[in-house]
Order: structure tokens, then sequence, then C-alpha cells
């Protein structure tokens, strides 16, 4: 396990997070303690405060506290080896570093949302508006259907137009 950072990770956290993890090949950890979150995750208390394994990576390696989720970026099932945690803040960073580093083109948004708050990357670089992509995650009141586009149709995720449909269902054009 890398050591810990000095500043914010709350005392005994690193023996905690030890105790309940093994390092495997490869660089990984898996987690051995007993609790896990609905999706498999480990899941602890130390010092009053509920933590993820993810969520104590992260912050051993970096000393602060994640912004948005934190994920494993290996393709290890579960991996909680804090050098391979990020949190959502730092992956977008990356993918914007991905995109612009291909050179990817980017359109403007049709939107009105503010992209410096709502803007968002694929793993594969492409750029998204999380507002409108999704209305009800974020608590923001517009998007789709509310675009006023009159061309939506149903999906899984809820109501989209052709513009902002679900990136698995593109192209999806109608017939001239």
């Amino acid at each position: 396990m890398t050591a810990p950072a000095a500043t914010l990770a709350p005392d005994g956290l690193a023996r905690a997070f030890g105790a309940r993890t093994a390092a495997v090949e490869g660089g990984h950890r898996e987690w051995t303690g007993g609790s896990r979150t609905a999706s498999g995750a480990g899941r602890f208390r130390h010092q009053g405060r509920d933590f993820t394994a993810y969520q104590a990576a992260f912050i051993l390696r970096t000393g602060r506290e994640p912004i948005g989720s934190v994920r494993p970026t290996c393709d290890y099932p579960r991996c909680c080896e804090p050098a391979h945690a990020d949190d959502q803040a730092t992956r977008q960073r990356d993918r914007a570093a991905l995109a612009a580093v291909v050179g990817m083109a980017h359109r403007p948004p049709s939107c009105d949302h503010d992209q410096a708050v709502h803007g968002r990357h694929r793993a594969d670089g492409k750029r998204y508006c999380n507002a409108c992509n999704n209305p009800a995650a974020d608590g923001c009141g517009h998007g789709n259907p509310t675009c006023g586009r009159p061309d939506a149709r149903p999906y899984p995720c809820g109501p989209r137009c052709e513009e902002h449909q679900p990136s698995r269902t593109r192209p999806y054009r109608t017939a001239p």
C-alpha cells in the first residue's frame, strides 16, 4: 500500500484500511473486511464516519476529500489500491486531456447550461451535458424533454430528442 498523504487523512485511517484489505498480484488490492455496499465495494466505519474502500483509498493517496464518486481506474474487479482510485473531478480532467491530445473537435453545446458546471467527458473523450442527459440526477429543471423539441422518443432513461439521445443508441435517424 502506498504511504498516506500528510494532511487530511484521519488518524488511524491507513491502519484501519490496511487491516481490511490484502495486496494481490498485479499491484491490486482486494477488500477482505466483511461489510460491502450494494455494488460490492468495501465499506467500514472509522472514528464515527462511514467510508467506502474507494473513498478511504483516495483520501490516503491524495490527502483530500473526493469530489463526486470514487471508482477504481484499473480493470481489476473492485480494486481498492490507493494508486488506482480516482474521484469524478480527476476522471473528468483526464478525459478532457485525452480529448485535447487526440485532437477531438467539439461542437458547441446546443443547450443553455453552463458547461463549466455541467460539462462532462465520456471515457472515449466525447463531451456531453450532464444536466441534459441526467436531469433528475443533479436537480436541474432543464434538459429533455423540456428542450422543446417535438421529436422526443422514449428510452429507458427517459424521453430524449435526436440531439440528446443516449450515446449507445446513436445514430438514430428517421427516414427523410
